[in-house]
């Protein structure tokens, strides 16, 4: 399997679409799945640019509404997580996840899928501690301070994700971890951005709940975007004690193990580097690009990586999974020609992946000409068709933790110790029992549209807008729910399709 690992969208799909055909021209390969790193900015409609925590100078409408529309057809199945400028009253429609078009699939405010024999994780939003412990209380349409909480990360999602135990390949953030830049070269990140400094020096540059999700979710390689630069690390793992399953409280969460060298180089100025004022901590990088598909596709700066984005080896060709033949076997179909029989059947159990020793973690940069925010990965032992499918570990975790997921400021507590465990393997084997083996975990074809597309001959008012920001019951979320026999609390009672 090749990927394509993207940083910041900023709602460019045509631009990145392009940029991923001209390099498959240009070299003579397929590109299987692209993966892109939050900001992707799902936008359908004018009424959508509302609900953006963004400079008003910086909305622009985006070229995401045409896959929406059925205009433009998806030509390399999509994943995505949400970042800080999202149209966020459409990705909490899909919470649990689901296609926000045709062959793109939000990940949602959590979760993990199998793509072709690809365990993938991801987690939306950036971590503010003002809002890390209460729960999803904001509710659309959103004001002026709920554009920028509503994105913000949340302890609940974050104490689930740490329930993850099962091998992980890929794992997608828009926020970096916390500290992950003592793992690679800081000088070479301070030259290019010096003002990054103060916070390397005090250890707050990134998100410390992803720094817990990473030291416990160890997945073989991170792929993060957010502070538009390119920058690798390597994190390099103990040995991981499987027999031990206790799980981290959600009081006291793992962190990462000291790097080699933690001293913090002088910032070296960098004469060519300009300086960027920020108008909002929450909107530190808002911009869109402008520029013509034909400049970003020319660009030479655009990284051409055929080896492992974030190892020590640069002359490196592939990444080998020693273990991954087997998962080829599981994989059918792609999404677009998936038969209905093949979706019904039974799902074999997946073969049995080695824990990651290391993790290689690649940040990248926004989609703009002269800009690092492309790389193609090689993965030559996924082989087979592009398939989605759900994973049943965190079927698990879903089910075993939805009571806890809180609409309210506060959140309670949720299971803890032994009744957490004895619960997620309650709920695991009612997964293999009541979905793995009787409908299989092939995810459905199942995308509906719920608001209108952008209608280029007609401008909405100002009343229509506002009734489009009104929740919608997502058929896909329902549908999720109903698989999990769990009661659907996001939007229950909003407009039906």
């Amino acid at each position: 399997m090749r990927i394509a690992v993207e940083g910041c969208c900023h709602g460019q799909l045509d631009a990145i679409y392009q940029s991923i055909k001209t390099r498959e021209q240009t070299h003579g390969y397929k590109v299987d799945l692209l993966v892109i790193c939050g900001d992707f900015q799902s936008i359908r409609n004018e009424a959508d640019l509302d609900t953006i925590a963004c400079p008003r100078k910086y909305l622009q409408l985006g070229t995401f509404h045409k896959y929406y529309s059925g205009e433009c057809k998806v030509p390399v199945p999509t994943i995505f997580v949400g970042g800080n400028h999202e149209v966020s009253n459409y990705l909490w429609e899909l919470y649990h996840g689901g296609w926000v078009c045709p062959d793109i699939y939000f990940l949602g405010f959590g979760g993990v899928i199998n793509v072709g024999g690809l365990r993938i994780g991801g987690m939306s939003g950036i971590y503010k501690p003002a809002h890390y412990e209460t729960g999803h209380y904001e509710v659309t349409p959103y004001n002026d301070n709920h554009k920028r909480s509503v994105y913000h990360v949340r302890r609940y999602d974050v104490y689930k994700m740490l329930q993850v135990k099962e091998p992980m390949d890929v794992f997608l953030s828009h926020d970096w971890p916390l500290g992950i830049e003592r793992y690679g070269n800081t000088a070479q990140l301070l030259r290019a951005k010096r003002y990054f400094e103060n916070e390397i020096r005090s250890n707050t540059l990134g998100s410390i709940a992803y720094e817990h999700v990473l030291a416990s979710v160890r997945p073989a390689h991170w792929f993060s975007a957010h502070l538009h630069v390119r920058f690798t690390a390597v994190v390099e793992w103990g040995p991981r004690d499987t027999a031990n399953t206790t799980t981290p409280s959600s009081q006291s969460p793992l962190t990462l193990p000291p790097p080699a060298e933690t001293a913090v180089p002088e910032a070296v100025k960098n004469p060519d580097e300009i300086e960027i004022v920020f108008e909002d901590e929450d909107e530190d990088d808002g911009e869109h690009n402008s520029a013509t598909v034909e400049a970003l596709s020319l660009q030479g700066s655009e990284k051409e990586s055929t080896s492992t984005p974030a190892s020590a080896n640069p002359d490196e060709i592939s990444i080998d999974f020693s273990d991954d033949d087997d998962d080829t076997q599981e994989t059918s179909t792609s999404s677009e020609t998936q038969s209905t029989s093949t979706q019904n059947a039974p799902t074999p159990a997946p073969a049995v992946k080695p824990y990651p020793t290391e993790t290689h973690f690649l940040a990248l940069d926004k989609c703009e000409p002269k800009r690092q925010f492309l790389e193609i990965i090689d993965l030559p032992h996924i082989q087979g068709p592009v398939e989605f499918k759900y994973d049943e570990e965190w079927l698990a975790i879903v089910r075993t933790l939805d009571q806890y997921l809180s609409l309210e400021h506060r959140q309670q507590q949720p299971l803890q110790g032994q009744r957490l465990k004895e619960t997620l393997d309650l709920n695991r084997e009612w997964v293999k029992t009541n979905i793995t083996q009787k409908q299989g975990l092939a995810i459905p074809n199942n995308f509906e549209p719920t608001a209108p597309s952008h209608d280029p001959v007609r401008t909405l008012g100002q009343q229509e807008k506002h009734d489009l920001t009104l929740p919608f019951l997502n058929p896909q979320t329902a549908a999720f729910c109903s698989m999990l026999q769990i009661p659907n609390k996001i939007n229950p009672h909003g407009r039906r399709v």
